[in-house]
């Protein structure tokens, strides 16, 4: 499933293409760090979350498979 990773920093905006939700995750902390702002991760559903709140629907998700 891909996942894309936005973000702007101060060169412009940011995008990039992880397989995995936990990839996009650190990716989206990653950036962060570094100073992105309005970094936002999009699932295979073509939801736009932050990071927190993508995290916390992929985590109901889990918990719902098992």
């Amino acid at each position: 499933m891909p996942f894309l990773v936005k973000g702007t920093d101060t060169s412009g905006m940011i995008s990039l293409r992880r397989d995995s939700a936990e990839a996009a995750l650190k990716k989206a902390r990653e950036l962060t760090e570094d100073g992105c702002w309005d970094v936002e991760i999009t699932g295979p559903d073509g939801q736009a979350q932050n990071a927190a709140a993508f995290e916390a629907h992929y985590a109901v998700t889990a918990e719902r498979a098992v």
